[in-house]
């Protein structure tokens, strides 16, 4: 049977078609993610993620004649997920070891650093989709080489992209300073 037929098969709750596919397909999946990940624990999380992922949405999935792009697909973005939420806690976990204690930080500190990650948050909102996610994905230290392979794009595209977000994030920032200075300027009595 071919994917379609299968596909139809699982949709009226066969559980013998859903076990082909997961046997045609978690070794594939499992290897890509194993690669990606580097750790066999959640490379099975992320597979097993993926066919529940079908099969919750066994009903409006569509495929034009086989299920393995859309479960690549679904695989890249849940990988994806994971090593941002990695990269979240190692860095908070990397934070925590190297702040100073809270008593040492000013609040004027901590509202000027909150206002420049506004800022950048703000900012990034500007950018077409693409670019913002590398601009995201570069925020949280990731080579130009691991962007790509996660977006599956070619490293000059990445450059490319970090380049134009870079150049876009100086003028965003010197508009921004000037709209303050005039602000300041506009309020200091004479």
């Amino acid at each position: 049977m071919n994917d379609l037929q299968l596909l139809a098969l699982v949709r009226k709750d066969n559980g013998l078609a859903f076990q082909e596919i997961y046997n045609r397909y978690w070794r594939v999946l499992y290897n890509s993610a194993y690669q990606k990940l580097q750790s066999a624990p959640l490379a099975e999380e992320m597979v097993q993620e993926t066919f529940l992922n079908l099969y919750v949405k066994r009903d409006t999935v569509q495929v034009s004649d086989s299920l393995s792009p859309y479960l690549h697909s679904v695989l890249k973005n849940k990988v994806i997920d994971e090593i941002r939420k990695q990269i979240s806690s190692k860095k908070y976990q990397d934070t925590l070891s190297v702040q100073p204690p809270v008593t040492a930080i000013s609040s004027h500190d901590l509202l000027e650093e909150k206002e420049v990650k506004e800022k950048i948050i703000e900012f990034s909102e500007t950018l077409p989709k693409r670019c913002r996610e590398v601009f995201l994905m570069k925020q949280q230290d990731l080579s130009n080489k691991m962007i790509a392979e996660m977006l599956q794009i070619s490293e000059k595209t990445v450059e490319g992209h970090i380049s134009y977000a870079r150049k876009l994030l100086r003028s965003y920032m010197t508009e921004l300073y000037l709209y303050s200075l005039i602000f300041l300027i506009s309020y200091i009595p004479y």
